[in-house]
């Protein structure tokens, strides 16, 4: 355990009743009580996970700044990772700009601070509020599932951001839970998968289309397995890139994904799961004429999609997906979130989240609604508070949109990864 300095706080913004508590800044790679804490709480993701804060470190190199509150015993009682960011120096729109953040976290669809009960939020939120007034020109953001917050810290605004598509295993259907306590998964005991076997995805209709996807996908020869190693991680990333770019949004850079990689894979919390189809059956089908002896001379499978699955505590990701073309007729993105869901299932994950979709993508709204998913509201919280009309989604500026859409999807895909890593190194 290393020693950490306390956070000076005033006495007009120290908690007051209950045990003594402070705030520190820890170090979330040699402190041991950091990943004791998350081990814990039911709230914790693979965001708030050391290896996901390594990775965006090493994407930028830019330091996280991980603060925790301790009781007098010296046991974490809460934390808030944060990191800085650049901001951008050209607004995105005429009614939009990013400046430059202390975010929890940036580049990151959730993490938010981590807490036993509201007086441990509280000076969590405060001492973040404190770190932000040192700096220049910057601007505290907070993402988070959790409500209310403004409530506790009157000073922080809310702002309702986008809802995140989830999806409930057999045990845990149900959209409302209390979501913190001291229990944390297992592996569920049916060894047999039957709670597995009935899950069903949404209404009679979705049911219908989720269950005949996967079937589609394997009927028509597509199969999965897990990438072993990184250069089928590099492989991936060219099928990335081609979902980025076909959704126009920027792609983030590969030494991102080589640092995940490094860090969450060996653990289980990282998976690459590649849906493959075999390739000699599609060429022999082209090439009737072609002898056995020499169909060894024909690549073994194609790989036609792929998806990035984070998981940690109740929650399992689906996170990054990379897509031929050949890929979407064959259903081979259905196939990889069908056997995600399963698989989470059976490890005794509580809920399997499909993550957000951006207001201009409504056939991504229809895929991951089918699959049996709630949706459920995330909030961002900024201080100081933003400006009037500062906080705005690009659709109000359309035709800009529309323009760059259709030149970014005509770009070669080397340009649009550097592209990407320019944008994303001011986000």
């Amino acid at each position: 355990m290393t020693t950490a300095q306390p956070i000076p706080t005033s006495e007009s913004e120290r908690p007051s009743g209950g045990p003594e508590i402070r705030v520190i800044e820890a170090d979330f790679r040699r402190d041991t009580r950091w990943i004791e804490f998350l081990s814990k709480h039911r709230d914790a993701l693979i965001y708030h996970h050391p290896g996901w804060l390594s990775a965006l470190e090493a994407e930028y190199g830019r330091e996280c700044v991980t603060l925790a509150c301790e009781g007098s015993d010296g046991k974490f009682l809460g934390v808030l990772p944060l990191l800085s960011t650049r901001g951008l120096p050209l607004r995105l729109s005429s009614r939009n700009r990013v400046v430059a953040r202390l975010s929890s976290l940036p580049r990151t669809p959730l993490a938010g601070p981590l807490a036993t009960d509201d007086r441990v939020m509280t000076a969590l939120l405060r001492a973040a509020i404190q770190k932000v007034q040192t700096l220049t020109n910057t601007q505290l953001e907070i993402k988070t599932l959790h409500p209310g917050l403004e409530k506790l810290v009157p000073e922080l605004e809310c702002v309702p951001w986008r809802e995140t598509y989830v999806r409930g295993t057999p045990s845990n259907q149900a959209p409302v839970r209390d979501m913190v306590g001291p229990q944390m998964r297992e592996p569920r005991t049916c060894t047999s998968c039957d709670e597995c076997r009935i899950l069903t995805f949404g209404s009679a209709r979705d049911n219908h289309r989720a269950r005949w996807a996967a079937n589609k996908a394997s009927k028509q020869g597509v199969s999965l397995r897990d990438a072993q190693n990184e250069s089928e991680l590099r492989a991936w990333y060219s099928l990335y890139l081609r979902v980025m770019r076909r959704n126009t949004v920027p792609p983030r850079p590969y030494r991102f994904f080589r640092q995940l990689w490094k860090e969450l894979a060996a653990d289980g919390h990282m998976e690459l799961m590649l849906a493959e189809r075999e390739a000699v059956t599609t060429s022999l089908r082209e090439n009737p004429d072609v002898s056995t002896a020499n169909q060894s001379a024909f690549p073994h499978s194609d790989t036609m999609a792929g998806s990035v699955l984070l998981q940690y505590g109740h929650t399992a990701f689906w996170a990054f997906t990379g897509l031929r073309d050949e890929g979407a007729p064959l259903h081979a993105t259905d196939l990889i979130v069908w056997n995600g869901i399963h698989t989470a299932c059976r490890r005794g994950y509580d809920y399997f989240d499909l993550g957000e979709v951006a207001e201009n993508h409504p056939e991504l709204s229809q895929f991951k609604a089918k699959w049996g998913t709630f949706r459920r509201p995330m909030y961002r919280y900024y201080y100081p508070a933003l400006a009037a009309g500062e906080f705005s989604d690009h659709s109000h500026d359309s035709r800009m949109v529309s323009l760059a859409a259709s030149v970014w999807r005509r770009l070669p895909l080397a340009v649009t990864a550097l592209l990407g890593d320019w944008i994303f190194r001011y986000l």
